[in-house]
């Protein structure tokens, strides 16, 4: 009897220590699968010219890195760009029309659309006019999403936001 229970324990102790070496085996693969799929709907979206930008941080020229707590980003929509954007930063000349808003918060067509694939991943150059302004954006887009976004403008101070490119959630049907 003694003997069953022995060879038993050691069947069972012996099993559970090659599923764990499955499961472990098992995670790096699904870490490594998930990657892959990161990469390729980064991949897509951005060549579909279809993109959420999520800004997290925004770094303007005479002031130190600040953290976003509102849901600040930039959506690029094939041939136009809605940005809701905060900016911190001097103003050269002024849009007088317009004093409460935001110089980074607009609706318009995209004037030039440019991108550029790289070996850490994209860069995106996108020109926007507006009536009283021409605003370059440069996004700078790792393959995993991880952005950095450049605007320069002729009539305020550049600025920078760190952040990143949504991935839309699978549609449940």
């Amino acid at each position: 009897m003694k003997i069953l229970i022995l060879s038993i324990f050691l069947a069972f102790s012996s099993t559970c220590i090659y599923a764990r070496g499955i499961v472990q085996k098992s995670k790096k693969q699904l870490k490594a699968e998930k990657k892959a799929l990161q990469i390729k709907q980064i991949r897509e979206i951005v060549g579909s010219k279809n993109f959420i930008f999520k800004a997290e941080s925004v770094n303007p020229v005479n002031a130190g890195t600040k953290k976003l707590t509102t849901d600040f980003g930039i959506e690029v929509r094939n041939d136009s760009i809605f940005s809701y954007m905060p900016y911190y930063g001097n103003s050269y000349s002024r849009d007088y029309t317009s004093f409460k808003n935001s110089p980074m918060g607009f609706m318009q067509p995209i004037e030039s659309y440019r991108q550029i694939r790289r070996k850490s991943g994209y860069a995106i150059d996108i020109k926007v006019k507006n009536q009283h302004d021409v605003i370059d954006l440069t996004f700078h887009i790792s393959k995993t999403g991880i952005t950095s976004l450049s605007a320069s403008s002729i009539n305020r101070q550049n600025i920078t936001y760190t952040g990143e490119i949504l991935i839309p959630s699978p549609k449940n049907e």
